[in-house]
């Protein structure tokens, strides 16, 4: 069953996501442990020609002392380091989110920060006591967000990036070329709340922050835009989408 989730911004405008559970979560996890075992095994296979018998002692390693230095700190960046560091620089997500399609965001719909990223792994240790998660399922079970010790901690949660659900509408240009843009329902009556706001000018939207949210939400899941130009900021994107979808600005 879908677990929705609704953020209110200030400006009274209801953002939807769908919550990620268990199944999809753990999935996830699995292909991230199999990716972090793969490059810790590629990594002591580079380090055993330079040890002596095996032996991880660097007393013993001789001339290849700094090689086996950078190496153990390879593996330690791959052991604590792995979910940190792609949560961080892919935006919320590791290569096994992509893959099933998950994100982490803050609770208030923000992009995840970077503090919150510590936090929330930091505590991951916590969360797999007393074993493969035990804690962190239960946690999960308990709570109606889906939260894990570590998302209660940096108030996060955890997210499906579906781009293609039952209910949502599809919308396509008649332009050669053109490629289809898919937006739930809710989505569209977003963004016709907004164009009316631009074309009230005695309501303007004035509030750079709603329009950051919208462009963060609609980019995360479509992306670039077609025509698109190279150089764009959070209104050019929406007035663009705007156009793409048929919503008149005017």
């Amino acid at each position: 069953m879908r677990n929705v989730y609704h953020v209110k911004t200030p400006e009274n405008v209801t953002l939807e996501y769908e919550l990620a559970g268990i199944g999809s979560r753990g999935v996830a996890v699995i292909i991230d442990t199999l990716i972090q075992n793969f490059l810790l095994l590629m990594i002591a296979l580079m380090i055993l020609p330079a040890l002596d018998n095996g032996s991880f002692f660097l007393i013993r390693s001789g001339e290849n002392t700094l090689y086996v230095v950078i190496a153990i700190l390879l593996m330690f960046i791959v052991q604590f380091g792995y979910f940190l560091l792609f949560e961080f620089f892919m935006k919320g997500a590791t290569p096994g989110k992509r893959i099933v399609g998950l994100k982490v965001i803050m609770a208030n719909g923000e992009p995840v920060t970077f503090t919150a990223v510590v936090i929330r792994n930091l505590l991951r240790i916590g969360d797999m006591l007393p074993g493969i998660y035990g804690v962190g399922i239960l946690s999960v079970f308990l709570n109606k967000r889906y939260m894990r010790v570590g998302d209660l901690a940096a108030n996060t949660v955890v997210i499906k990036e579906n781009k293609r659900n039952i209910g949502f509408l599809s919308i396509r240009r008649n332009e050669p070329g053109q490629s289809s843009v898919s937006i739930s329902h809710r989505e569209e009556a977003l963004l016709m709340e907004y164009a009316e706001r631009i074309r009230d000018m005695k309501n303007p939207l004035d509030s750079a922050i709603l329009e950051y949210r919208l462009y963060r939400h609609f980019y995360g899941k479509l992306g670039v835009l077609p025509n698109l130009p190279e150089k764009y900021n959070a209104k050019i994107y929406l007035r663009y989408l705007l156009d793409l979808i048929g919503i008149p600005q005017t």
